[in-house]
């Protein structure tokens, strides 16, 4: 079995590995965003709304 020896990171470590969690959680954010994003672009149902909203903003113009 091997001995666990605890690790005392260096202040230089510690702020590399925040850097990198906030670029991760950034870069999770934007792939949830996008993932989103391509949802509605794909759902029928919010088409059909975004279809008529632009038919309602039309008419409005028209008119």
């Amino acid at each position: 079995m091997s001995a666990h020896t605890p690790h005392d990171p260096t202040p230089s470590q510690i702020a590399e590995m925040q850097s990198a969690l906030f670029t991760l959680r950034d870069s999770l954010m934007n792939l949830k965003m996008s993932l989103l994003d391509l949802a509605a672009m794909t759902d029928e149902q919010i088409q059909r709304q975004a279809e008529l909203e632009t038919d309602n903003l039309l008419a409005r113009l028209r008119g």
